[in-house]
């Protein structure tokens, strides 16, 4: 009986440990400091795009890929993944460089949204999810920004 006791309190002390390992993390800001055109075909586009990760946390996030989207102006732009490990340190910040693919349907929705909206500024939004070594989990990230004043 005391064996099995002692093995219980093994088992609950180290599942306590792990939960306190596997803390709530608060989403990074990821905002978009770049976005260049790569190559153009007809049926698709590419897109190299600096991306500036902020880590609010007290640990380190050790990024070893992640899922994005990027819209302009409320409509999609593109998708994109990326492998790049990057390790973003506590209360500090990386920048990463990833690709986005997009394709004629879209590129021409955001032609005419410019056309109709002269004189407005650049609305952004990049939403995802970034998958870290030591999670299983990814962690979300959502966040909207605004491109200068264009005339």
């Amino acid at each position: 009986m005391k064996k099995l006791v002692s093995f219980l309190l093994l088992v609950a002390g180290t599942s306590t440990g792990c939960a306190a390992w596997q803390t709530p993390l608060e989403a990074p800001h990821v905002t978009l400091t770049d976005l260049r055109m790569l190559d153009m075909t007809l049926f698709e586009q590419r897109y190299g795009l600096k991306i500036r990760v902020q880590n609010p946390n007290p640990v380190e996030l050790p990024i070893t890929g992640m899922n994005f989207r990027l819209d302009i102006n409320d409509a999609e732009l593109g998708r994109g993944v990326s492998n790049q490990p990057v390790t973003v340190p506590a209360y500090g910040e990386a920048v990463m460089e990833i690709k986005l693919t997009s394709n004629l349907v879209r590129i021409i929705d955001q032609i005419r949204g410019l056309e109709s909206g002269k004189g407005q500024s650049l609305r952004y939004h990049i939403s995802g999810g970034l998958s870290l070594e030591n999670r299983v989990s990814k962690l979300p990230f959502d966040y909207q920004g605004e491109i200068g004043q264009r005339r």
